[in-house]
């Protein structure tokens, strides 16, 4: 299992964001609803929700996920190390909370400092699909049948809802194939003093995704400095090819990209005042002249 880690600032600041969640919620884009409980209120960060009591010591995380049972319980007996002074291992035997749940108390540190937590792991009842990870965090001390209650209680409360992505999938694909995404980015900064330092960069990256399923992708970068004493030049650049697919992760559509070897990488996508965005950045889409794809 990996979790984001929570910083300080997550932590103090937990009490006094806005938009602070209670009761019911529900992500109708994800098919999750859940019932937060009485006493608790939640605060929605990117990749997560973080829940916390003015009466009850330590947090709640819940997190999307796209995990089968069998990998949930693999997961669950390897325990989790995230690095930076954060890890759990298992305590005990795994409970089987229903066909499609189990819980169990785990044991370790979070930032360095010793917790104890209750986890639940759900995965998702249609298959493939969204289901979700709740963890009761605090320190042994304070540790007690509480968290392992309020995290059965939150668990007990989780719809879901079968969500066919089927025709946006294929609405994407369409606009996708065979056509040319450019990322481009630069900046200058000339020296203000006779002499000075000035420099800049410049970057571009395109990835041509072909009718036939594979991509090309490359990436070219250039970073320049000049000045009394100072001068420089350095480049770099990757290419990588293999296949491409609209998928759905968490409820999001994501371009994913899978190269020969194995590895993959994937980028959200969002389409807005008729601009494309991959992971929040504008790329440019083209099919045409010198700006149409390498699908040769």
């Amino acid at each position: 299992m990996r979790y984001l880690l929570l910083t300080a600032l997550l932590i103090v600041s937990f009490f006094t964001a806005n938009a602070q969640l209670s009761g019911y919620v529900d992500y109708p884009e994800m098919g999750v609803s859940f019932e937060i409980p009485s006493g608790w209120i939640g605060q929605e960060t990117e990749e997560m929700i973080v829940l916390g009591s003015n009466t009850i010591p330590g947090l709640i995380i819940i997190q999307p996920h796209e995990y089968g049972l069998n990998e949930l319980r693999q997961q669950a007996r390897e325990g989790m190390n995230e690095g930076n002074g954060t890890s759990f291992q298992l305590m005990g035997n795994l409970e089987n909370l229903n066909s499609n749940a189990i819980g169990g108390e785990f044991a370790g540190t979070l930032e360095y400092e010793a917790a104890k937590s209750y986890i639940v792991g759900i995965a998702n009842p249609y298959g493939k699909g969204t289901g979700a990870i709740i963890m009761a965090i605090t320190t042994p001390a304070n540790y007690n049948s509480t968290y392992k209650n309020v995290c059965l209680q939150l668990f007990r409360s989780f719809r879901f809802k079968k969500i066919d992505h089927s025709s946006k999938i294929k609405e994407w694909k369409n606009y996708l194939s065979n056509s040319r995404l450019t990322y481009m980015d630069s900046y200058y900064s000339g020296s203000s003093t006779a002499g000075g330092v000035s420099g800049g960069y410049d970057s571009k990256t395109t990835i041509d995704l072909c009718g036939k399923g594979y991509f090309n992708f490359n990436s070219n970068s250039n970073v320049s400095a000049g000045g009394s004493g100072v001068s420089g030049y350095s480049s770099g650049s990757n290419a990588g090819q293999g296949t491409w697919d609209v998928e759905v992760s968490a409820g999001r559509l994501i371009l994913a990209l899978t190269y020969h070897n194995g590895e993959k990488r994937v980028y959200e996508m969002e389409y807005k005042d008729e601009k494309f965005y991959l992971d929040g950045s504008r790329y440019f889409v083209t099919s045409e002249g010198e700006y149409a794809p390498n699908c040769n």
